[in-house]
């Protein structure tokens, strides 16, 4: 053996064994939160079917603080890893993920798979400063404030999951950069699919379904974070390819809040938001509108959050350099709330901002589009 291969050998020989993730599985009795809190950074922790309570005090049932896989064995709609509040223990969130302490790193890879979470009086699935993560394949059912909610993350996807039943959002994407929402079905709350003060948010393929409104896009006086810095990150969101649909429902949001003031029969509402592109969307049977694009405080005047009364922290408020292009409009319109809003009942309403540009969108009745000032094409 050469003195080359001999070194070799020897190196292969006295080299520490590689950390190996392992698998923890839990069975119906068990508790998650024991494996999760027992799982090395990496590990997978996987959920056999059944009903899951955790029985310590809230605030989350599960919270989840390291990198780590949780995949619930689950075989939706049929087959289903529940997670529900442990009576008496005041819960008031499902799956949390986030640092274990604030002001540590965030959290850097985490994927959350197969489960259903129901009847939290807050959050369904809640992350916090969670990077490279997947939200894939759940269900938020009756979780009262949002149902999946990833906040001040990055580089994430949400894909396939089902929510509906909340009094603010079934989905909300907020304070965060780099997430795909693909594929998910929204409905039965006041916002199916909301995003605010965020950076670089592709939604596509989504249906979404039974809410107040559609598809929300907020400016950042709504939102319950500071907007992004510099304040020109806020947007490029790109809203391509849904099915947004029959978004008539009575609004169930708290008395007195923001959410409480939308209107019903919305599809898709750009409210003061910059650089927005609505692209081959297939708008139908919204009440009221299928896409409106309205300065913030045109919204509220009137209201309890009119600007001349309450000005927002960020002085501008109308929606500049959005796109509306080849998207699709059928039988919206047609039953608008009556008395303010009545008028402003259209296919596409815009109304203020700069740099707007709409082409190329099809209807399947005469159009009705109110622009003003008149939209250029893109």
């Amino acid at each position: 053996m050469t003195r080359v291969a001999l070194f070799l050998s020897c190196a292969i020989a006295w080299a520490p064994a590689a950390t190996m993730a392992t698998t923890i599985t839990v069975s119906p009795g068990g508790s998650i939160q024991a494996a999760v809190d027992a799982a090395a950074p990496g590990d997978t922790v996987k959920v056999l079917p059944g009903d899951y309570t955790e029985n310590h005090p809230g605030p989350a049932a599960l919270l989840v603080t390291k990198p780590l896989k949780l995949l619930a064995k689950s075989k939706l709609p049929g087959v289903r890893v529940r997670i529900l509040p442990y009576p008496g223990q005041n819960q008031i969130h499902g799956i949390v993920v986030q640092p274990a302490n604030a002001g540590d790193p965030d959290i850097n890879g985490v994927r959350i798979k197969g489960f259903t979470v129901v009847g939290f009086p807050h959050m369904g699935i809640w992350l916090q400063h969670t990077k490279h993560f997947t939200i894939y394949g759940n269900e938020s059912i009756n979780n009262l404030e949002n149902g999946i909610y990833p906040t001040l993350s990055a580089k994430g996807l949400v894909k396939k999951n089902v929510s509906y039943g909340s009094q603010d959002s079934a989905m909300w994407v907020e304070g965060s950069q780099n997430v795909r929402v693909i594929d998910n079905e929204l409905s039965n709350s006041p916002t199916g699919l909301e995003v605010t003060v965020s950076n670089n948010i592709t939604m596509m393929r989504n249906d979404v379904h039974d809410n107040t409104i559609g598809i929300g896009l907020y400016h950042p006086a709504t939102a319950g974070l500071p907007p992004l810095q510099p304040l020109s990150l806020n947007g490029y969101w790109h809203v391509i390819d849904n099915y947004v649909h029959d978004n008539n429902s009575v609004n169930t949001g708290s008395a007195g809040s923001e959410t409480s003031q939308l209107p019903s029969g919305g599809g898709i509402l750009v409210l003061g938001s910059d650089h927005v592109d609505i692209q081959r969307n297939r708008i139908e049977n919204n009440d009221f509108f299928g896409i409106a694009m309205i300065d913030y405080c045109v919204a509220v005047a009137g209201t309890p959050f009119d600007c001349t009364i309450s000005p927002p922290a960020v002085s501008d408020t109308a929606p500049d350099y959005d796109s509306f292009i080849d998207n699709h409009f059928s039988d919206n319109h047609l039953d608008p709330p009556p008395g303010l809003f009545q008028p402003f009942a259209s296919d596409i309403l815009g109304e203020g901002g700069t740099n707007n540009c709409s082409s190329g969108n099809t209807f399947a009745q005469t159009p009705l589009v109110i622009f003003s000032p008149a939209l250029p094409g893109c």
